[in-house]
């Protein structure tokens, strides 16, 4: 493979390391590997934006003013620098501007006469008054791995008595094998309808693998009668969106009837843009009822009277165009230009990367034999032709169980990597390639998992996969951390050491940290067992949310957990609480309260203490949104502590916009967990994220504590000043109370505990993030514990558990040394 990284890949990939010093500065320690969701901007491409716009003055297109025949003049320049790039003119096709890849296509859906001689209002009004057989209805045909927007095409057609139906690679070949005048007869058709029109929809390349599909299929569906044993005329909708993230499409040799794209796919700004492409000579396929302004070439509000313009692309762009961001799109063709060289260079080059990736993960195993990746692809880059730049996969541990693609995500954030994950609005693919039914989907839906949430296991079997995706900036350094990131979190056995034989030819600063034979895992029958008499050992509360701690010999219990616990938190300007996870400096600020509750006290090293009143009642009401997390529906009834807190915050944190807000004591607020007694009516919650308590075991800590020290001592890739104290591991976890345990992880199982004279019910367990991996000393991130936490515990990565008092209508108190014992259940 290393063969096959020619001399050009090595000196455009310099070109490119040297590019993006210059023009993509904010990457300096991100790898980004997402460009098939977002390609990024240049900063060349930016600064020449602003220097236009602060050097010009642009008016509104539908006017005849200097200013806006400049904007006027710009809109068409940039039409034939978009149809330039597909190697036409405005003679071959016309170009519609629309809000995005998205909006194209519902705009084509709502405009395509699959009956010429009836208008689309009669169309509809067909499919309720005419009985049409299945064989007598156009078509709209679409291939089963296509995005989100193009299925949802079907909706529109269903209403105007259109029949749909999916369509695997072999049908499509399949359909497409017969001469256009026999086709009917081999498929044994008999009745023949030539006055329709039908849509066949395909991507020029898989935004789920990257899979190339054929362009040749748009000359064989064209205009052929029996397609799909549908006769009549056939036209072919390119959804060219993923493609032209790296490459670009010769129209002049492929004619389809109608093409969809997105700009920020191109080169990442505007991201508000798209557009239709329309072949002049189907033109005629499309139908338009609304008219907007722009969009006429008369009318009457008296009378029911408009005449349409002739030119096509005004007849479709209703209202004023967004002429800023098509100003934006002259200056992204320029940059990826500049930044390129040569786009199809850059072609190739993020074609390279991604199969250098591809070859890796496909050839690594565990010492047992059992492979790492499960890869989903058809195409095994063979060439460029037939696979993108796209990289699908699921990761498996060495039992050939699935590990979540939730629970990679989190650990790659720790190596400020960048990737999607889930099923890409693509749903067809994931059901082919992770082999799911329609059942399974329909029962992962009422078991909780929707598009876009971490539910990445059902039963053991994945609901999405992970994504990784090259674009025209993207460097083998970017190839060189990812590879580092797997091998450093999931081999147990490496066989990598190839990898370091590539870095002088890239010209790679980094240090090889590659081992072999490293196994990083504490077996279960070593865990210690502790015969002391469970008890409460350590009681912690946060006044504010993400702020500093303090621990307690004896704390207040309320009805929402400890009292004072969380209750205060630091807004942004749009109500929204910011953490750790955004703003690690957060650690650094310590509360405290006098024992009469009188006043609040927030220490910063560096500046003076700020000092809240809370007797005289000088905040003011609101409601606020809580965070961005998990809670991020919740409303929380506040009280703003004033211009004081707010300039303090700002000066400490260096942000604008923030306020320091209380809980109310009548916010209404409650938990959402189910305990295992599903009629428990739910309790009051604080600001924490989702339990009134969190409770960690002693032996659990220490168990992670050796597993850490384990892989230190291998050289599991932690750095020694990781090797954390107890302490510092507490401090990380952010628990309420802290338990003598037994044995690592029995509270997991724990139903109801008595702590002290105190009942609690066990709501679940405490899922892991990131934000572990921030020192409450310094602010500083690292990679433990999460990494040493999933090679423990694997899955979600769980530590703790989340409490609710039962009876928190009567007040009491917690001591440490209070006996802890479990209740037996009625």
């Amino acid at each position: 493979m290393e063969k096959e990284l020619t001399e050009d890949f090595w000196s455009h990939d310099k070109h490119l390391e040297a590019a993006r010093k210059i023009h993509f500065k904010r990457l300096n320690g991100v790898t980004y590997l997402d460009h098939a969701g977002a390609t990024l901007y240049s900063e060349c491409q930016l600064t020449k934006l602003f220097q236009d716009l602060s050097t010009s003055v642009l008016g509104n297109p539908h006017s005849r003013s200097p200013s806006s025949t400049r904007s006027t003049e710009i809109v068409e320049e940039v039409r034939n620098r978009v149809l330039s790039h597909f190697n036409v003119s405005s003679d071959d096709y016309a170009v519609i501007f629309t809000g995005n890849c998205t909006a194209a296509l519902k705009l084509l859906s709502e405009s395509f006469t699959f009956r010429p001689d009836i208008d689309l209002d009669n169309e509809c009004l067909l499919s309720k008054t005419v009985a049409s057989t299945k064989s007598s209805q156009p078509a709209f045909v679409y291939l089963i791995d296509n995005h989100t927007s193009v299925v949802g095409i079907r909706e529109v057609v269903k209403s105007r008595d259109v029949s749909f139906r999916h369509a695997t690679e072999k049908d499509v070949d399949s359909f497409t094998s017969f001469p256009g005048g026999n086709r009917h007869e081999a498929l044994g058709r008999e009745d023949i309808l030539p006055d329709t029109n039908n849509l066949f929809a395909f991507p020029a390349q898989s935004n789920f693998s990257g899979q190339r599909y054929p362009l040749s299929w748009i000359k064989k569906v064209r205009g052929h009668s029996g397609f799909a044993s549908h006769e009549g005329n056939w036209c072919v909708l390119l959804d060219a969106a993923s493609y032209l993230t790296t490459s670009t499409i010769d129209l002049k040799q492929y004619h389809p009837d109608f093409v969809t794209l997105s700009f920020y796919k191109i080169f990442g700004y505007p991201t508000g843009l798209g557009a239709l492409l329309v072949r002049t000579s189907s033109a005629h396929f499309l139908k338009k009822n609304y008219f907007g302004g722009g969009t006429v070439e008369a009318s009457l509000s008296t009378e029911d009277f408009h005449v349409k313009r002739n030119d096509l692309s005004h007849r479709f762009e209703d209202g004023t165009l967004p002429f800023l961001e098509i100003l934006a799109v002259k200056h992204g063709f320029d940059s990826l230009l500049q930044v390129t060289g040569s786009l199809i260079r850059a072609s190739a080059h993020a074609y390279d990367l991604a199969r250098y990736v591809y070859s890796r993960l496909s050839s690594w195993h565990y010492a047992n034999g059992r492979p790492l990746a499960v890869l989903y692809h058809n195409e095994k880059f063979t060439s460029c032709l037939t696979q993108g730049p796209i990289v699908n996969f699921n990761i498996l541990n060495s039992d050939g169980n699935f590990i979540g693609f939730a629970i990679v995500e989190k650990l790659a954030q720790l190596y400020n990597i960048h990737f999607r994950t889930g099923c890409f609005c693509n749903m067809g693919a994931c059901e082919q390639y992770l082999s799911l039914t329609a059942v399974q989907v329909k029962n992962n839906l009422k078991a909780g998992h929707v598009c876009g949430d971490d539910v990445d296991l059902v039963d053991g079997r994945p609901t999405g996969s992970i994504r990784i995706s090259f674009g025209y900036c993207s460097t083998f350094g970017d190839v060189q951390r990812f590879l580092r990131f797997v091998s450093e979190s999931f081999l147990e056995h490496n066989h990598i050491g190839e990898l370091s034989a590539n870095m002088a030819n890239s010209g790679g600063e980094e240090e090889n940290h590659m081992n072999t034979q490293v196994s990083l895992r504490l077996a279960p029958e070593t865990w210690a067992v502790n015969d002391e008499v469970r008890s409460l050992v350590g009681i912690r509360i946060y006044l504010v949310k993400s702020c500093g701690g303090f621990a307690l010999t004896e704390g207040e219990v309320g009805q929402r957990g400890l009292v004072n616990d969380r209750r205060w938190m630091i807004i942004n300007s749009t109500g929204s609480c910011i953490s750790q996870k955004r703003e690690p400096k957060l650690c650094l600020i310590q509360p405290s309260i006098d024992k009469d509750q009188k006043w609040l006290t927030l220490s910063y090293p560096g500046f003076n203490d700020l000092r809240v009143d809370l007797q005289n009642g000088s905040c003011e009401g609101g409601s606020f949104q809580l965070c961005h997390g998990k809670v991020c529906g919740d409303r929380v009834v506040g009280s703003d502590c004033g211009e004081e807190a707010a300039e303090w915050l700002t000066a400490v944190l260096d942000k604008e916009d923030l306020r320091l807000v209380q809980q109310t004591a009548d916010d209404e607020r409650t938990t959402s967990r189910k305990s295992a007694d599903d009629e428990m009516q739910p309790g009051k919650l604080s600001l924490a994220n989702e339990g009134q308590y969190l409770l960690i075991g002693t032996e659990s800590l220490r168990l992670l504590l050796s597993q850490m020290r384990m892989r230190f001592e291998n050289g599991g890739h932690t750095d020694e000043d990781q090797c954390m104290s107890e302490e510092e591991l507490i401090e990380r976890f952010r628990p309420n109370l802290i338990v003598r345990t037994h044995k690592p992880f029995e509270e997991d199982n724990w139903t109801r505990l008595r702590i002290g004279a105190h009942t609690f019910v066990n709501e679940g367990l405490c899922t892991r993030c990131q934000m572990i991996c921030i020192s409450q000393k310094t602010g500083q991130r690292s990679k433990e514990p999460l990494i040493s936490l999933f090679s423990l515990r694997g899955k979600k990565s769980t530590f703790g558990i989340l409490l609710r008092r039962l009876d928190d209508s009567n007040a009491g108190l917690l001591s440490t040394g209070d006996f802890v014992s479990l209740v037996a259940e009625n």
